[in-house]
């Protein structure tokens, strides 16, 4: 789980409460959640990067986010502080809840989402009070926890019938690569990082990898690379330099062996020869 080195913490072997506060604006990020996790913004707004859009979360919101990988950051209150309540939870703690026993394996028809946002209330701003008061007082009972955790997946599941499937997803989910890749191929990370991303030894990374996508990390980052390359040649006006920016490629140089060791041909020469023939249009 993260480590708030400045910050109160309770904690037991299922749950992690933290109040965590900044004063410092950090630049948007990838952070590995090891755990799913309740993020009760107090003050400022939480941001999360997802397909492109920006999500804004606030204090009158809750953010439940499920472990994996999220870009994301803070934006400061007039006060110049972030203040949040954040607890972490493992998939454990929802399948032993008992409140999914009845439940069948989500929709074919729901997407499994990474995050949910939902509105809160009287009843859901009582639990805020109540987990500050636990923090402040150090009320570190396990118990007690666990019980008012319960409880709030219990009203949330009451008021907001879709978060049924978002949970019974935490249960059902695993550590899918294609998803994570997807989201980071971009990113210019070593296979280390990417290993340490997909919460995975390096060697278990390589191996499982192979496993999935017939080819090693470098190779299918490349490739996945230059299949976006080759949409904005096609489709759109943008320059070489825009491309290469918005396909991660850290140089044009870069971008220009790579493309011609693939298909045998420049950027540019690929441009001019579909405005002719129409390759690769819709």
């Amino acid at each position: 789980m993260k480590t708030f080195p400045q910050e109160k913490i309770l904690k037991d072997d299922k749950l992690l409460f933290a109040k965590w506060k900044t004063n410092t604006v950090s630049t948007k990020q990838f952070i590995l959640m090891q755990e799913n996790a309740f993020v009760f913004v107090l003050k400022g707004k939480k941001v999360i990067v997802q397909d492109g859009g920006i999500l804004e979360i606030n204090n009158q919101q809750l953010l439940i986010l499920k472990k994996g990988v999220h870009k994301m950051t803070e934006y400061l209150a007039e006060d110049g502080t972030f203040e949040a309540i954040v607890i972490y939870f493992a998939d454990a703690f929802i399948k032993h809840s008992r409140l999914f026993d009845n439940v069948g394996p989500s929709q074919s028809g729901i997407v499994n989402q990474d995050i949910m946002i939902v509105g809160k209330d009287k009843m859901i701003n009582s639990f805020v009070v109540q987990y500050c008061n636990y923090i402040l007082e150090n009320e570190n009972d396990a118990l007690i926890m666990e019980l008012k955790v319960v409880e709030l997946t219990h009203l949330l599941l009451k008021k907001y019938p879709q978060t049924q499937h978002f949970f019974t997803s935490i249960i059902q989910q695993s550590s899918d690569l294609r998803s994570l890749m997807e989201k980071l191929y971009k990113e210019n990370y070593s296979i280390s990082q990417l290993a340490y991303f997909s919460n995975r030894s390096l060697s278990k990374f390589k191996r499982d990898f192979k496993s999935k996508f017939q080819c090693s990390p470098a190779k299918w980052i490349l490739s996945r690379k230059l299949t976006d390359v080759r949409f904005y040649l096609v489709n759109t006006d943008k320059n070489m330099s825009e491309i290469a920016d918005e396909t991660g490629f850290e140089s044009l140089s870069h971008l220009d062996k790579s493309f011609k060791r693939l298909y045998g041909i420049t950027p540019s020469a690929f441009r001019n020869l579909s405005a002719v023939n129409q390759i690769d249009k819709p």
